[in-house]
């Protein structure tokens, strides 16, 4: 499967952490962006200071392990995409220049898939993606959310469960199978 991730679907850490896991399990293709990078870190930085250099660290990091999933090229496709939201029209031009079938995103408003079946991809948001794939595979998405799970307990004063962390990460349907 050849995933090209949002930066809403990079920003927040669980999501970012569960589908990268998986995807290192799976063997799935993901692809994202400078720019769609760039828009991660800007994002993160108008938590905090702390938060703007993490996200860089973490962008980093995404860079080496991952060499191939820069796409570049894509600005070509621009002038002949439409979107709702203009903001948005580099997204679906990457995955246009890397044949990608699937952008996860939590805007799917933003994706409509009368426009994206014109290059044949669709939306999905995280939630669908990563819940569709437990109904297959729970022992798996079980195993990467604990660990998940553990890390984010071990910064946190007060310990939550997997229904509770999944909740919080707007990951609804999947959050439902831990309960």
């Amino acid at each position: 499967m050849k995933l090209l991730l949002d930066a809403c679907a990079l920003y927040p850490t669980v999501i970012r952490n569960l589908l990268l896991n998986v995807s290192d399990e799976l063997r799935w293709d993901l692809n994202w962006s400078e720019r769609i990078l760039e828009e991660w870190r800007r994002a993160s930085a108008k938590s905090n200071a702390a938060a703007k250099v993490q996200a860089a660290a973490e962008i980093t990091m995404l860079k080496v392990k991952y060499p191939k999933a820069i796409v570049h090229n894509f600005d070509s496709h621009i002038p002949k995409l439409y979107l709702p939201d203009q903001n948005d029209v580099h997204v679906l031009a990457a995955a246009i220049e890397s044949n990608t079938n699937i952008i996860v995103t939590l805007n799917l408003k933003d994706f409509p898939n009368s426009e994206l079946v014109k290059y044949g991809i669709r939306a999905l948001h995280p939630d669908e993606l990563l819940y569709k794939e437990a109904l297959y595979n729970f022992d798996l998405i079980s195993n990467l959310v604990g660990t998940i799970l553990n890390d984010f307990n071990s910064n946190e004063a007060n310990k939550i469960n997997e229904y509770r962390l999944l909740k919080k990460a707007n990951l609804n349907r999947l959050s439902k199978l831990f309960r």
